[in-house]
């Protein structure tokens, strides 16, 4: 589980650093996709004793659920920022005189 532990650290460094909302989304299949880390880490539970493997699939879940909710954050952040700063470059002062 040690590679689990490494990978939460990196994918979190990685998810906080990101500064567009692609970057999250290359994240996100790059951790959660089809043949993602974490998906890997998943198919690889049938490798452990029965006893192993309950544990090692909570452990693996519950990092899964931690970073998918990170990006969600992150990309509504980021969303919200950029919202922001279109709606303050688009700004209309109304109390300046019309055009004719």
């Amino acid at each position: 589980m040690e590679t689990l532990e490494t990978l939460h650290k990196a994918a979190l460094d990685a998810v906080t650093a990101a500064s567009s909302p692609a970057d999250l989304e290359q994240l996100r299949v790059e951790y959660l996709g089809k043949k993602g880390s974490l998906t890997g880490l998943l198919k690889s539970l049938g490798q452990l004793s029965a006893e192993e493997r309950p544990k090692a699939g909570a452990k693996i879940n519950v990092v899964k659920e931690e970073i998918t909710t990170l990006i969600n954050q992150r990309r509504r952040d980021l969303e919200a920022a950029a919202m922001a700063q279109k709606l303050a470059s688009e700004s209309i002062d109304v109390t300046l005189p019309g055009r004719h």
